[in-house]
């Protein structure tokens, strides 16, 4: 008699927690909200009228991963360089939150720096293609 007790919880207990395990695997099939791709990821090169060989580089690149990253047709992307010594300029660098040489990326009104990574791989055209796409793909997750 013992043991038919104990077998008898022994299966309750394990049919028990399968029909939990079942309920949650099918509370958590909830509806995923689809968030519509922007129009537009805009690539913001501020630059001087004077800049050095690396400052060029990180340009040209940048320019050459838009085109790139346009050809796959997933977003539309576009490329401005400015010159912040221009007067026309100024309004733009405010918007986005820029005070001096930078590349960023900007989603929705949504602006990230990737000054930094570009710079350090001035020369490397993968690289700067990736963060430009990783700075747009990660906006418009928090979007």
């Amino acid at each position: 008699m013992k043991h038919f007790l104990t077998i008898a919880t022994a299966l309750v207990m394990i049919f028990g927690s399968l029909s939990l395990n079942a309920q949650t695997v099918a509370s958590s099939k909830s509806p995923v909200e689809v968030k519509s791709a922007p129009t537009k990821v805009e690539v913001l090169y501020f630059h001087y009228t004077r800049r050095c060989v690396t400052c060029k580089t990180v340009e040209e690149n940048s320019k050459i991963a838009v085109d790139q990253l346009n050809s796959e047709k997933k977003l539309e992307y576009s490329f401005k360089a400015l010159n912040m010594d221009d007067a026309d300029t100024k309004p733009v660098a405010q918007k986005n939150k820029v005070e001096g040489q930078a590349l960023v990326v900007v989603v929705d009104g949504k602006v990230t720096d990737i000054t930094g990574a570009s710079f350090m791989n001035a020369k490397d055209l993968s690289k700067i293609k990736d963060e430009i796409k990783k700075a747009a793909d990660k906006a418009l997750v928090k979007k």
